[in-house]
């Protein structure tokens, strides 16, 4: 109950935060609009009649003005000449035309708008909502069986499952538990045990069986606790394990 009580508040957290991104994001596009029709009212120039005189400078001072090279703009300009040169200058007319476009405008609101949608992602796999999605690969203990390629005919079940409950490896436990599911099916000649074959080719293998689809809901389980990384409680191991154990009755 403990371990619900905080999931819960973790996606209570998590769905707050989305929402203070959303109505961040939204209030900041309306930031820059409502500036700009106040930067324009506050440029505007009041009424003035007065009469306007015209200076002219003199021609002396326009040579001189000529004559300086600080004023002689793009005089010096050479076009490209060469493909990467070329590439340069395209490249940099790219980034000015960006620069000057809406879009460029809103980028920061895109890069808002990532980093919080990447919290929000980050706060439910920590929440274990998305764990399953996100998991990081089994991570049961180095023993004979953590690849499918064990021999289930060889391995004491009932002894390495009391191991594996002592130790609170509830998730190693189910694995065990399936594995001794397959050993009971293939006993009693319902399947054809290999050790390369998969969980599902044993499902197909018992189309015609009324034991399919109670076999197909513990396969499922199985995979989603062992491949996907599933964290189970003792809570939750013993309604499973009961599961288990009615089906090999």
């Amino acid at each position: 109950m403990k371990v619900t009580i905080n999931r819960i508040a973790k996606i209570r957290l998590a769905g707050f935060l989305l929402l203070v991104a959303l109505s961040g994001i939204s209030a900041w596009a309306q930031v820059p609009v409502s500036m700009k029709k106040d930067t324009a009212r506050a440029q505007l120039a009041p009424d003035d009649r007065s009469p306007v005189r015209v200076r002219r400078p003199s021609p002396a001072r326009l040579n001189d003005y000529r004559n300086d090279r600080d004023y002689q703009y793009g005089q010096d300009f050479k076009p490209a000449n060469n493909l990467w040169a070329k590439f340069w200058e395209w490249f940099w007319r790219k980034v000015g035309a960006f620069l000057n476009s809406s879009s460029y405008q809103n980028f920061w609101q895109y890069v808002f708008l990532a980093a919080a949608a990447g919290l929000v992602i980050w706060l439910l796999i920590k929440a274990e909502i998305l764990g399953f999605i996100f998991s990081k690969g089994a991570k049961g203990v180095a023993l004979n069986y953590e690849t499918l390629t064990e021999n289930i005919h060889e391995i004491d079940f009932e002894q390495q499952i009391d191991a594996a409950v002592a130790q609170r490896n509830y998730r190693l436990a189910v694995r065990l538990l399936y594995l001794q599911t397959l050993k009971h099916l293939s006993n009693h000649n319902l399947i054809d045990w290999k050790p390369n074959k998969t969980n599902r080719s044993y499902v197909y293998e018992l189309a015609q069986s009324p034991l399919q689809p109670e076999f197909e809901t513990l396969t499922t389980q199985f995979e989603y606790i062992w491949y996907g990384d599933f964290p189970i409680t003792e809570e939750r191991f013993k309604p499973l394990q009961e599961s288990f154990l009615r089906f090999r009755a």
